[in-house]
């Protein structure tokens, strides 16, 4: 949403958070960083997620820019959710093209068409000590190479889409799951009924596979896991101003992402009249993790999500919730239970609902701007 507030960032900030970097291969001094997501920028025709189509949702791509600039990415897995995921694996492999990304082409691997037990087609095993699971597919596996081609605890992995690919991770490769740093996804509110300017709104990456991130933040893995809530992600947006803008006047990356982000910006801004231009959702993911101070956190949370249907997208109808609450300092444990009809799975998770600052949604809007640029000369 547009921030009043108005920030400058300083010249180190920007030259060290900011300094472009070659996506894909092994950086040294750079955090290794893989991305499960439904990116939509650029979609032709629009999401596919709900009754009627409309224009896709591009917030993860500014997530993508943002990391691209200063982290060593390499994975990006696309799931369905905002249209399906092998429209999301092509979409994504423009934008990071358009950013003039090398090796964008192998970079981006396609994950779930669908939510966890959707297809019952048994994977075959590649390797004999591979299980048979029936959610495995290539974004999986891409993210078990990616573990393992790694340090133990070097690896971020950002969840902006369902939580399936990364549920199957677990299922499948409890070991390489294991070596996560952190799982940093965007999900989550205080009460499991998020609303924006007196609208109810669905919480999208949860609702549309519950039973997924559920088993997520259940598993007895001891991953660290860190949710921005909508308490503080609903805030921040790239406004029509700049949009137009990057389209009449910007350069090759920013014509490209002004043009394939202005549908979704008129979509939103009919719906939500104090709105101007494209929500950033998903990018305060990457902005948490190369700015952690700039955001009030709690340890300990817990994260109870509760299945009652399966899935439900419409925030008038569903059962699904997803609730994070203070512990008063004590540490929830893991649990999953079941009363023939309604699941709830639980789990300790660090929780972000706010800015620690005033400027704190200028200074976010600021770095997501700057991202959108060409990564390598």
């Amino acid at each position: 949403m547009r921030s009043v507030l108005a920030v400058i960032l300083s010249a180190t900030w920007l030259t060290a958070v900011l300094a472009p970097a070659a996506a894909g291969t092994d950086v040294p001094g750079r955090d290794v960083v893989m991305f499960s997501t439904d990116y939509g920028l650029g979609i032709v025709g629009g999401a596919t997620n709900g009754p009627g189509r409309h224009a896709a949702d591009v917030d993860d791509a500014y997530a993508l820019s943002l990391a691209l600039q200063s982290a060593d990415v390499q994975a990006v897995v696309t799931s369905f959710g905002n249209d399906k995921a092998r429209p999301s694996a092509e979409a994504a492999r423009r934008g990071l093209d358009a950013l003039g990304v090398p090796g964008a082409a192998s970079l981006v691997t396609v994950g779930a068409e669908g939510f966890l037990d959707a297809e019952a087609v048994a994977f075959v095993p590649a390797r004999a000590t591979d299980p048979v699971i029936y959610c495995v597919n290539d974004g999986v596996k891409q993210m078990r190479d990616t573990l393992e081609a790694n340090e133990r605890a070097t690896v971020t992995l950002f969840a902006i889409g369902p939580f399936t690919d990364i549920a199957c991770l677990q299922r499948a490769y409890p070991d390489a799951f294991g070596r996560l740093a952190e799982i940093v996804g965007l999900v989550g509110s205080a009460d499991g009924t998020p609303v924006l300017q007196g609208i109810d709104v669905v919480d999208f990456n949860y609702a549309m596979d519950p039973t997924a991130l559920g088993e997520v933040i259940s598993g007895d893995h001891g991953v660290p896991i860190t949710f921005l809530m909508f308490g503080v992600t609903q805030f921040g947006s790239l406004t029509n101003e700049v949009l137009d803008g990057w389209v009449s006047d910007g350069t090759k990356a920013q014509r490209y992402y002004g043009q394939a982000s202005q549908p979704h910006a008129t979509y939103w801004d009919a719906i939500f009249t104090q709105t101007d231009g494209q929500a950033l959702f998903d990018a305060h993911t990457v902005y948490y993790f190369l700015q952690p101070d700039a955001y009030v956190c709690e340890d300990g949370m817990l994260a109870t999500a509760t299945v009652g249907g399966y899935p439900d997208t419409s925030a008038s109808t569903t059962s699904n919730t997803l609730v994070v609450t203070s512990q008063d300092g004590t540490t929830p444990s893991s649990s999953a239970t079941s009363d023939g009809s309604t699941y709830a799975f639980a789990g300790p998770v660090r929780g972000c609902q706010a800015f620690a600052s005033d400027d704190g949604v200028a200074a976010f809007e600021q770095a997501v701007r700057a991202s959108v640029r060409a990564v390598a000369p």
